[in-house]
């Protein structure tokens, strides 16, 4: 048997969660769009060495791992609509003074500001969702504060005692109603975008970048509609004398949007994920699953597969892809916290502040049933209270989640990748029983193919040598771009970059996925 033909003999077959946006492609038309940026001295030198060369060749001759891709170049913020938005502005007002003077001012530069709040909501790299939720809480307070102006200036047509004996009882009763409308509004829809919008100031991966990549992509799909995986076989005997030969079906995507999809913990550009089938003496042994820069495995037998029309079992490992971050899953899977992620520190305590302040709102809440809810919590907790997930299970009174924790959401009931058989018997979970209805059910572009075509991934293919990131290099580790599919992160101290242990020692990651098995 050839090693295309024992590829597709175990090739596995993928779901996705119900709103993925992004589907396993090829490299080079996701090079295509690229430009290439160094990001240390030694880069530099190099870049400069190969500038004659295409990028995709230029890979290849790249020793040093100080570079990166960048895939969406579009900039974010078109200076001639702002240049524009100054020059009107201007006009308007000259206009205004000479139509209505200070008055026809004052409209003038109401539409300006307008105007340049739409600029800015289109333009921002913080997060899109929570600006017009900003905006409103911002009106909510005019309305409240706009009054008073009303008590600081006698007025000619009502007498001082309506004034403070009518108008003022009507006007505290309702600023105390909108106060606590606006401070409802401010933590049902502004503090559980906090988290998501601090790391996206952080981020160079921001949300306006998840949906230029998406369009990005839906275009290459036009040209390229192939879902693609990379396929490698290895044969190592271990001390045993036994003789294992491991498929390897490596995943490329062009974006993580984990954040934006499922509120997770991160961003980045590029995206390198991988299913492997182990075979031991020839025989199915198990099925090893990336997940976040680690893993997880199924013995073969406890593994789930796809099934023909007539209701057989095929060698196909199902796989279960999460939404938006795409770590691999081998049953529909749905987590609901910041310590799924290992990694990222910074992310999980921002998600735990902000479950404190839910709290604390909640402690302080009016309703006496929502302030018994939050002493309960701190009866049943003791000590533990304020733990990394203290508040994880928190629930109102209506037993809805009071903080937007990130969801690793492998559910499977969307696209489908790879072997046609009975998929009706597989099993899935309903992404809308988990997602607000507006991210379960967002705009996709979808592969016109559901066949895998698979490359061989072998030393002729220059990227394959490339050490730097796959997408853009961030302030936060965890929301860089990540290293292709051969090599690992570079690491504080170190000179160059190692080999990843799932490349280079198959067995030992196989070793070291059981142990972790046999611990959990």
């Amino acid at each position: 048997m050839t090693n295309l033909e024992l590829l597709k003999k175990y090739e596995p077959v993928l779901r996705f969660a119900k709103s993925e946006r992004f589907f396993p492609m090829a490299v080079e038309p996701y090079v295509e769009k690229c430009s290439l940026f160094a990001s240390g001295a030694q880069g530099m030198v190099e870049l400069f060495a190969h500038l004659n060369d295409p990028l995709i060749k230029r890979l290849g001759r790249l020793k040093s791992e100080q570079f990166y891709l960048r895939f969406v170049n579009k900039p974010l913020n078109d200076s001639d609509a702002w240049v524009w938005l100054a020059i009107f502005s201007a006009v308007g007002v000259a206009a205004g003074w000479i139509a209505a003077g200070a008055a026809g001012v004052e409209i003038s530069l109401s539409i300006s500001f307008i105007v340049a709040s739409i600029l800015f909501m289109l333009a921002s790299p913080v997060r899109l969702r929570i600006i017009p939720t900003a905006l409103a809480a911002i009106l909510f307070i005019a309305l409240e504060i706009a009054p008073i102006w009303f008590f600081l200036h006698q007025s000619r047509y009502v007498s001082i005692a309506v004034e403070y004996l009518i108008f003022l009882p009507i006007y505290l009763i309702a600023l105390f109603y909108l106060s606590v409308r606006t401070m409802k509004f401010v933590l049902e829809k502004i503090i559980p975008e906090g988290p998501g919008m601090i790391m996206d100031i952080l981020s160079q991966a921001t949300e306006k970048i998840a949906q230029e990549a998406y369009f990005e992509y839906a275009r290459i799909l036009e040209k390229h509609p192939d879902p693609v995986y990379y396929g490698r076989i290895l044969h190592k005997t271990d001390k045993g004398t036994n003789h294992w030969t491991i498929l390897q079906y490596h995943f490329f995507y062009a974006f993580n949007d984990w954040r934006f999809a499922a509120n997770g913990m991160n961003h980045h550009e590029a995206d390198w994920e991988m299913v492997a089938v182990y075979l031991k003496n020839d025989e199915p042994y198990a099925v090893l699953f990336s997940q976040h820069g680690a893993g997880n495995m199924e013995k073969w037998e406890n593994a789930r597969l796809a099934v023909d029309m007539q209701g057989n079992e095929t060698t196909h490992p199902l796989v279960y892809v999460a939404l938006g971050s795409h770590a691999n899953y081998s049953k529909p899977e749905v987590i609901r916290s910041p310590s799924m992620y290992k990694q990222g520190k910074l992310q999980r305590l921002i998600f735990w502040t902000d479950g404190l302040i839910q709290y604390l709102f909640l402690l302080l809440n009016p309703n006496q049933k929502a302030r018994q809810i939050a002493l309960n919590e701190l009866t049943a907790r003791g000590s533990h209270f304020l733990e990394r997930d203290a508040f994880s299970d928190l629930r109102d009174e209506d037993d809805h989640y009071l903080v937007s924790l990130p969801m690793e959401m492998a559910t499977g009931d969307g696209f489908r990748i790879g072997h046609q058989g009975d998929s009706l018997r597989e099993g899935v979970a309903k992404s809308s029983s988990f997602l607000k209805r507006s991210l379960s059910d967002r705009k996709t572009t979808i592969p016109l193919k559901n066949e895998w075509r698979c490359v061989l991934l072998n030393s002729r293919l220059d990227w394959v040598q490339y050490k730097g990131l796959w997408g853009v290099k961030s302030f936060l580790k965890e929301e860089s771009g990540p290293p292709g599919p051969k090599w690992d992160r570079p690491r504080k101290n170190q000179v160059g970059v190692s080999k990843r242990k799932r490349w280079s020692k198959p067995l030992d990651w196989l070793a070291e996925l059981k142990k972790i098995r046999a611990e959990t």
